[in-house]
């Protein structure tokens, strides 16, 4: 039986509640969706409730890893809220271990609005302003993250808590992201190895599932807002204290210390 609106509504109060106290919750009980649509229709209801103005998306899943995981057929997408995005280099304070991911961020440059053809990777390209290094901050509002499967992190915003935003680059065909090196080290440790191709093949391919995703759900992608591609090496775990610090090769690196 499909989740009520009483329910759908419910369920995110239990992630709105969580998000604002900086606390978990054991699971979503009765409200624990069983479809993309039902866990959308909980993301959406969260983000009205909290009213914050979303600066961004966060894309999930785009390695066969993460899907294997996750338990996922495929990609999904998460809203980034106003004021957590932070530049390279800062202390990022969380309730509880900062746990991080390598990831590309692109800026949009002009609005990507819902159509009825597909958009294509160079249109998508026309419409980004800038790519930079970035981490992905997480921190789910539901304990034993992701191990339910793929909807209940999707029904939680994909776990998002923010943004750590490196030197941007411009657009450009020299700029290869699929053959992009990535490395992760906490501490000086490597954490994670990947390149760019491990986000379905390139990060573009990722915008532009994104763009088309939410053009099907009649969501804008605003000029200005970020998005975040999917992981190139995984989830790394930062103590109170350690630093991060991921290198991009010809892209620079991104660091951030766990407060």
């Amino acid at each position: 039986m499909a989740l009520s609106s009483e329910t759908i509504d419910a369920t995110a109060r239990l992630l709105t509640d969580a998000r604002r106290a900086g606390t978990m919750i054991h699971s979503l009980g009765n409200g624990t969706p069983t479809s993309n649509d039902e866990a959308d229709a909980i993301a959406d209801a969260h983000a009205s409730q909290l009213g914050w103005n979303v600066v961004g998306w966060k894309i999930g899943c785009t390695s066969e890893l993460a899907m294997e995981i996750l338990n996922s057929p495929g990609p999904f997408a998460g809203r980034i809220f106003e004021g957590n995005v932070h530049p390279s280099g800062d202390v990022v304070h969380r309730p509880r271990p900062l746990m991080v991911e390598s990831e590309f961020a692109f800026t949009i440059g002009e609005t990507i609005e819902p159509r009825d053809g597909e958009w294509e990777v160079d249109e998508i390209k026309a419409h980004t302003a800038s790519v930079a290094p970035a981490l992905e901050v997480l921190s789910p509002r539901i304990e034993g993250f992701g191990k339910s499967g793929y909807l209940d992190v999707l029904a939680d915003s994909g776990g998002n808590e923010g943004v750590v935003l490196g030197t941007p680059a411009a657009v450009s065909d020299a700029l290869d992201l699929a053959s992009i090196p990535v490395r992760c080290e906490v501490d000086g440790e490597t954490t994670g190895e990947g390149t760019g191709a491990d986000v379905l093949g390139d990060p573009w391919n990722a915008l532009v599932w994104l763009a088309n995703h939410l053009g099907g759900r009649g969501i804008t992608l605003d000029a200005g807002q970020i998005v975040l591609s999917g992981t190139c090496t995984g989830v790394a775990s930062v103590p109170v204290g350690s630093t991060v610090v991921v290198d991009y090769g010809p892209m620079g690196t991104v660091t951030a210390t766990s407060g």
